[in-house]
């Protein structure tokens, strides 16, 4: 299966890095997420879509109102990973740190981009299934974003026993079209021993992480609806989309599974980390 194209963050062109920063800091994060650096494969796609959304999201209350929906149900309980256990995965305190940062960001832009992805897909294809959702009139300004994340590994690169793992984690994820292995995976690759002894506690609880997912995924439907009603009022019409139906089938299984699964999973671990 050919791998799911995007354009990095060091790759992008200043326009579309600006556009990554803004995306960054409207979730509060310190990477952008893997679905906008595919976007930013279609011309003028990743413009459009944020061009539309931009005057909504940054009013705040999409962000307020998914990490409301988010926190208002509990992590799947993961058994705990101890301080011993990351000094032998070879995780130090400078590294623990940075994966500290990786799942700040990851737990913040997860939502937002749930919620953003789910109202682009239908702005592009419109559909009604969800209802919508009171908007906040005043909401808390985003938090500052941790530090820029180091590059994730190309997964080519991973150990042999590291992309089993992740072949054996991504079972449950919809089919894209094209591999699309979840950056949280790819960055925790850098410590080949961690990845290891986290992907061993996601695959013994996954049939409660699809649970959740599938619960996240039915809850935040109304979020995406109110988002993409108000956001189209004062639209551009859409740039012309090579594959559109194909786009859009593959920001279905992104908003609809992939990105609230994901959500899951990175609440899931940070929940089983010592302070």
């Amino acid at each position: 299966m050919p791998i799911l194209d995007e354009i990095s963050f060091q790759d992008a062109s200043p326009e579309i890095q600006a556009i990554y920063r803004e995306l960054m800091a409207a979730a509060g994060s310190g990477s952008p997420a893997l679905i906008f650096r595919h976007l930013a494969t279609y011309p003028g796609l990743l413009e459009w879509l944020w061009e539309t959304l931009r005057p909504e999201v940054e009013t705040g209350w999409p962000r307020q109102a998914v990490w409301d929906l988010v926190a208002e149900t509990p992590p799947v309980q993961l058994p705990p990973i101890t301080s011993e256990d990351l000094a032998d995965q070879g995780v130090d305190a400078t590294a623990r740190e940075v994966i500290g940062h990786m799942l700040t960001s990851y737990n913040r832009m997860n939502p937002m981009n749930m919620v953003m992805i789910g109202a682009a897909r239908v702005i592009l294809d419109p559909v009604d299934d969800g209802g919508e959702v009171d908007v906040p009139e005043a909401v808390p300004p985003a938090p500052p974003p941790p530090p820029d994340l180091p590059a994730p590994p190309a997964v080519a690169s991973l150990t042999d026993d590291n992309r089993a793992l992740i072949v054996r984690l991504c079972r449950s994820l919809p089919d894209l079209g094209a591999e699309a292995t979840p950056t949280m995976y790819r960055h925790f690759g850098l410590w080949p021993d961690f990845l290891n002894g986290v992907g061993g506690n996601l695959l013994a609880q996954m049939d409660a992480i699809v649970r959740a997912t599938d619960a996240l995924g039915q809850a935040a439907r109304p979020l995406m609806q109110t988002l993409a009603h108000r956001a189209a009022e004062d639209a551009a019409p859409p740039p012309e989309i090579d594959g559109k139906e194909a786009l859009v089938a593959r920001l279905d299984g992104f908003a609809g599974f992939l990105i609230p699964h994901m959500i899951v999973v990175g609440r899931a671990v940070d929940a089983s980390l010592p302070d």
